[in-house]
């Protein structure tokens, strides 16, 4: 175990974010394999920390583990973790599973918790073009253009926009 070994001694659950987030810098540097273990050190010492189950689902789902990352996941939903972008994550991974009405609900309660999540709404219109839902899909990518995009993104949404109106 790493540094936050000695927290055990501790009688107090101890505040482990500061952990976290430092796998969190570990997966912005593509240290994937590092910042999986320090979030196996913190659950080791917090059984219970929702964050971690979270962010480690998260960095599973980036690695494509999905069986993996839906265990933390829906675990930390579980602790009450309340976010939208873990319900995001959930949704994209049941999207890649082809587990489309699955990966709607989890859509909808990510946009529930946060209205202007412009990546659950993209995201969501091409779960609806899969479902040959083209109307939906338009009015998804529509209300990402709502959101005020930076540049980038924006142009990214007129060609998505595009490619669906011309199939």
């Amino acid at each position: 175990m790493r540094k936050i070994g000695m927290l055990k001694m501790n009688e107090l659950k101890p505040d482990l974010s500061p952990f976290c987030m430092r796998a969190r810098g570990f997966i912005s540097q593509g240290r994937i394999d590092d910042a999986l273990g320090m979030y196996d050190d913190v659950l080791q010492v917090d059984s219970t920390n929702a964050m971690a189950y979270a962010d480690r689902g998260t960095a599973y789902a980036m690695l494509k583990k999905f069986d993996l990352a839906l265990i933390d996941l829906e675990r930390a939903i579980a602790l009450g973790y309340v976010d939208a972008s873990t319900y995001g994550t959930v949704a994209t991974i049941y999207f890649e599973l082809k587990r489309y009405e699955d990966s709607l609900d989890n859509f909808a309660k990510a946009i529930e918790l946060d209205s202007n999540y412009l990546l659950a709404y993209y995201n969501r219109s091409n779960v609806f073009h899969e479902l040959g839902e083209i109307k939906s899909a338009i009015a998804d990518l529509k209300k990402c253009l709502v959101l005020n995009p930076d540049e980038g993104t924006r142009k990214l949404i007129i060609r998505r926009l595009d490619s669906i109106r011309v199939k």
